[in-house]
């Protein structure tokens, strides 16, 4: 249920100069899904409504992202000049009813690492002090680029100075704003008016409503946060790389804590959205992307990439598998070095063996393609055989089509079966062939033609082309001849 006594503004119009990169900062992907998801799942949590996200560069391609990754019914406002975060919190704020009378909680695309549980608890402490104007404080023992929080002889907050505009014992400060804000409407409506650019940048600087609020005599309280880590914000490629670190980590050890082995953790890569239930052992330089939902007792030898899979209990993911979107059935075998592609479904109990690639194969419980084999576009049955080098032609150069294989099949090496094509069920298919017709049921199948032999063949070959090399039983034809 909304909660209609509090709405939400995501400010997330920058455009992240520091990152040297051609995309919108709040883009960039952080544990597996755009920096700004993030931010939108830790505000989404608190029900406000309506939740503002403010989009400014690359406005289209924001909005696109926090849509594809948020459930939440989200309101989008324009900043079309990008004149500080004073500037972008008025056009987020034009974007809330004029009748909503409740708080504003004030958050941003580009600090990933708030979490909802925080974000409930600073709005509780704004509601329960009642003061007009509540920011979340933390101290930093290099508090450098931060406006800092400056208090009276009393302890009471008197304004935030910005960096850049403090003076010399002001930038001694330690306690700093981290610009998460909790204010009641009708004053942050008026603040937001009052602002101005009289200040270094030349931007209209969202930390002057803490000064706007004291000069009218109300209340500003500071609430102190435990973590730091959860405000701090991403401005350069180093610092999206160090919050990497630390959201892997954070996972990493939530996983070990709820039984699952990690061989080498330093290089396991999981995403947060990843399920992986106990016993599950993962080797080194394995990463786990997306939705993955891997069962009980799974084995993963290391150096797989996997992404939104679904693997059953008890399988075994030797050295070098790639999949992604697709299901392995329980005490399934795969790999070494298999490649299952989008679409692929294991019933169970399957071998897909080394260098076998699938895609868009449904195939049955307990079949099994052990080696060099392409799969593509198939539905297999229950126990049957894919032997070496078996593929399913299945592209004319403008469609894919499909092949069909039943039950308690063995297909022979080197087979292709040219799609559109149906194999029944128990048919034996020899090594060599070449299938353009339906297969019955019950039928051995052979394409290839009689074997033909030329002796003293190679001799001639090699004089032809002067190679003096010698033919074993060349003299033999030549006394024959």
């Amino acid at each position: 249920m909304e909660n209609r006594n509090l709405a939400a503004l995501v400010l997330a119009a920058g455009l992240g100069t520091r990152m040297r990169s051609k995309h919108a900062k709040v883009l960039h992907p952080l544990g597996g899904r755009p920096m700004i998801a993030r931010s939108l799942s830790a505000v989404s949590a608190l029900k406000a409504w309506p939740i503002v996200v403010v989009v400014g560069h690359q406005a289209a391609e924001v909005e696109a992202a926090a849509r594809t990754n948020s459930d939440a019914a989200l309101v989008f406002a324009l900043q079309p000049r990008l004149q500080g975060t004073g500037d972008s919190a008025r056009h987020g704020l034009a974007a809330i009813p004029e009748h909503f009378k409740g708080d504003v909680l004030i958050a941003y695309g580009d600090v990933p690492m708030v979490t909802s549980e925080t974000l409930n608890a600073f709005c509780s402490a704004h509601r329960q002090c009642g003061a007009a104007l509540s920011f979340v404080s933390v101290r930093l023992a290099d508090p450098s680029a931060y406006g800092r929080v400056v208090r009276d002889p009393a302890g009471k907050v008197q304004a935030v100075v910005e960096a850049r505009d403090a003076s010399a014992a002001q930038r001694a400060i330690d306690e700093i704003n981290t610009g998460f804000y909790c204010a009641e409407v009708r004053f942050l409506r008026a603040a937001l008016g009052e602002l101005t650019t009289n200040n270094a940048q030349g931007e209209y600087y969202l930390t002057d409503i803490v000064t706007i609020a004291r000069a009218r005599g109300l209340e500003v309280n500071a609430w102190a946060a435990d973590d730091p880590l959860e405000f701090a914000g991403v401005n350069s490629r180093e610092e999206l790389a160090n919050m990497e670190a630390q959201i892997r980590e954070q996972t990493n050890r939530k996983l070990m804590a709820a039984g699952v082995t990690l061989i080498d953790p330093a290089t396991a890569y999981i995403s947060e959205e990843a399920r992986v239930a106990a016993d599950v052992v993962i080797g080194p330089n394995v990463q786990i992307l997306g939705r993955c939902r891997i069962g009980e007792g799974v084995q993963i030898d290391g150096t797989a990439w996997l992404k939104d899979v679904e693997i059953g209990p008890r399988c075994h993911l030797k050295i070098g598998v790639r999949a992604e979107q697709c299901r392995i059935g329980e005490d399934s075998e795969i790999g070494p070095f298999a490649n299952l592609r989008e679409g692929t479904d294991l019933e169970g109990h399957n071998r897909i063996g080394n260098f076998v690639e699938t895609k868009k194969a449904r195939i049955g419980r307990g079949t099994k393609a052990s080696h060099l084999s392409y799969l593509g576009d198939a539905v297999i049955g229950r126990e049957t055989n894919i032997g070496c080098g078996v593929i399913t032609v299945n592209y004319d150069g403008y469609d894919k089509h499909e092949t069909r294989i039943g039950d308690r099949c063995m297909i022979g090496c080197d087979t292709q079966l040219i799609a559109p094509i149906t194999v029944g069920s128990d048919v034996y298919v020899a090594s060599g062939t070449t299938i353009v017709r339906e297969a019955s049921d019950g039928a051995l199948v052979m394409s290839h033609h009689p074997q033909r032999e030329k002796p003293g063949w190679m001799q001639k070959w090699r004089e032809r082309h002067n190679d003096p090399t010698p033919v074993k039983g060349s003299d033999q034809h030549r006394s024959s001849g």
